[in-house]
């Protein structure tokens, strides 16, 4: 989690906490300092106090070496100056020792005065004097840290000595510090540093709880009242009465929820009534709430004056629409009517026609027949005339004959007529010859008689055969022509049947494509009806659309626009019970001529 997503009150722990932090780091800082600084500040100090030390030894050696003193005179004045020397409000004591090592001089313990001391050990075991004359040996001086009894105490303590060997006398003096006095001092400065830092960390809680609760407190307070804002509950106020930064910024958010709630949702209010005439008053030209508001209420205006001029026209025109919609269903299902009506009658034309393809086909067929038949008539004709022109002929023929037996009729009845003149001239003797010329001529006149009838009969015969053969001819002239007239008949029956099969066939055509005309104009009825209903629906929708629009109260000319008042297009629909005109099909005024062309027929 990044620091700038933190509450405030964490933040400001967190900084108290580093302040704090860093002052402990500091003051720790200064302690370690204060305590190295103690530490060198007595070792300072003991090198000081041992140099003084060893400046009066000097000085009473420096005695006996001018003859104003001798050594043990000298001596003795300086082991008792410096017997009687303290430091640090008497603390601090010197002691002298040789490099045997033998101590020469010690104010705290005297009777060490003449003791050898090479033996001498702290608890630790450490020959601190001989550490001591070692330090000395090297560079003159040095510092011992050793184990030795302190007044007040039961077991020895550690201790700190500087040792410094003087050069005319050989002695080496000492001075130390005992380390609990030093960690005394630093325990005393540490306490003094714990308890300001305690104090600091108390007050600087203090300050950051205060401080926490001056600041994040209420912004605290600020972000659920911003939270009640996001949920639109404007009635809470922080009511602070404080003159800081913080108390300006929850009176400029309680200012902005009493905005909100008055005027913006005032506002809204009005708009949810209807009444677009909110007229806010920007605070200054970068007032983008109001400016807005007032933005949106311009917008909004015309926008729904524009809305209320387009419901009006919907209004009119979808009137218009339903009327179209209404004519139009209706005059689809009428063509629907009178199509179906058309398909059953070129129905049962197709089956009229289709039958008398059929029929001109059969009489193609008979007149093909009939031109045959007249043709072989026509043959047999001539065959008839011919005969009858033999027929003719022979009676001709006959005649002739008929004319010789009537000769020879003649002759014989003259022969008969000799005979029997020749008889009466014979007497008795030519009676019976007479008999038989008689008879002959009885014959002969019967024969003549036969042949009369019968020439008669053949004259008749070869009239009747001649009138016959000139009807013959009539008639085969007739022939001709019923031959040319058959003919004529064939072709034309043959060009009716293939115009009728043509016929039935386009009929078909026609037929098939009413069927797809029908099927489209039940579909247009359907949708005709469909959106009759839709009119009907969007007439509806439409007037409550603009009785939903005449709720908003618009402001100034938008007011005056939308009153306005759209002209609707003039239109009337089509009577149901108007009369026919011969434009009219089915009982339906067709609105629009449909030129079609014969060859277009085809394409159905």
């Amino acid at each position: 989690m990044s620091f700038g997503n933190l509450k405030i009150s964490t933040k400001i722990y967190l900084v108290i906490a580093m302040i704090i932090l860093i002052f402990t780091l500091a003051i720790s800082w200064v302690y370690t300092g204060y305590r190295s600084q103690i530490y060198a500040t007595a070792e300072l100090k003991l090198q000081a106090a041992t140099g003084t030390a060893v400046g009066i030894v000097d000085h009473f050696s420096n005695l006996v070496v001018d003859g104003s003193m001798t050594t043990e005179q000298a001596q003795s004045f300086a082991k008792g100056t410096i017997k009687d020397l303290r430091l640090s409000e008497g603390k601090l004591y010197f002691w002298i020792n040789d490099t045997q090592p033998k101590m020469i001089m010690h104010p705290i313990k005297p009777a060490l005065d003449g003791k050898d001391l090479s033996k001498s050990a702290d608890p630790n075991g450490k020959h601190l004097f001989i550490e001591m004359v070692k330090e000395t040996q090297k560079t003159g001086s040095g510092f011992v840290n050793y184990m030795w009894a302190k007044p007040g105490k039961e077991t020895p303590q550690p201790k700190l000595s500087f040792v410094k060997r003087s050069k005319n006398w050989n002695w080496i003096i000492g001075c130390g510090v005992y380390i609990d006095d030093l960690e005394a001092k630093i325990n005393k400065a540490f306490y003094t540093i714990l308890i300001i830092v305690l104090l600091t960390i108390f007050i600087s809680g203090v300050i950051a709880y205060l401080l926490s609760r001056s600041i994040a407190g209420p912004m605290r307070q600020a972000v659920n009242m911003f939270g009640e804002v996001e949920k639109g509950h404007l009635s809470g106020r922080l009511n602070f009465t404080r003159s800081d930064e913080v108390g300006q910024m929850t009176q400029a958010m309680d200012r902005f929820a009493d905005d909100m709630q008055h005027e913006v949702i005032g506002s809204l209010q009005k708009l949810s009534d209807g009444n677009l005439n909110m007229n806010l008053v920007a605070r200054d030209s970068q007032d983008e709430i109001r400016g807005a508001f007032n933005k949106l209420e311009d917008d909004l205006n015309e926008v729904m004056a524009a809305i209320q001029n387009a419901g009006q026209q919907i209004t009119a025109n979808s009137s218009s629409v339903s009327d179209f919609s209404q004519s139009l269903s209706h005059s689809a299902t009428t063509s629907a009517a009178s199509l179906e009506e058309i398909s059953s009658s070129l129905s049962e034309l197709s089956s009229q026609t289709k039958h008398n393809a059929e029929n001109a086909n059969q009489v193609n067929t008979l007149s093909s027949e009939a031109k045959q038949a007249t043709e072989e008539g026509k043959a047999r004709m001539a065959q008839m005339i011919s005969a009858m022109g033999e027929i003719s002929e022979a009676g001709q023929s006959i005649n002739k004959i008929i004319k010789v037996i009537d000769e020879i009729a003649f002759q014989t009845n003259l022969l008969a007529l000799n005979a029997a003149v020749e008889a009466a001239r014979a007497g008795q003797h030519g009676k019976g010859f007479a008999v038989v010329a008689e008879e002959v001529r009885n014959l002969a006149a019967r024969s003549a008689k036969a042949a009369s009838e019968t020439a008669q009969l053949i004259e008749g015969s070869v009239e009747k055969t001649s009138n016959g053969s000139r009807i013959a001819n009539q008639t085969a002239e007739s022939l001709e022509t019923i031959i040319g007239g058959v003919s004529k008949v064939s072709d034309l029956a043959e060009e009716i049947a293939s115009a009728s099969n043509e016929q039935a066939s386009g009929i078909g055509q026609i037929n098939q494509g009413l069927g797809q005309i029908d099927q489209a104009i039940q579909q247009n009825t359907a949708t005709a009806e469909e959106s009759a209903a839709a009119a009907e629906e969007l007439s509806s929708q439409a007037a409550e659309l603009l009785n939903m629009l005449k709720r908003f109260q618009l402001k100034g000319n938008h007011q005056q626009q939308a009153n306005y008042q759209p002209q609707n297009a003039s239109y009337t629909p089509a009577a149901q019970n108007a009369p026919m005109n011969n434009n009219e099909w089915g009982g339906v005024a067709a609105q629009q001529a449909i030129a079609l062309d014969d060859d277009e027929f085809g394409k159905f």
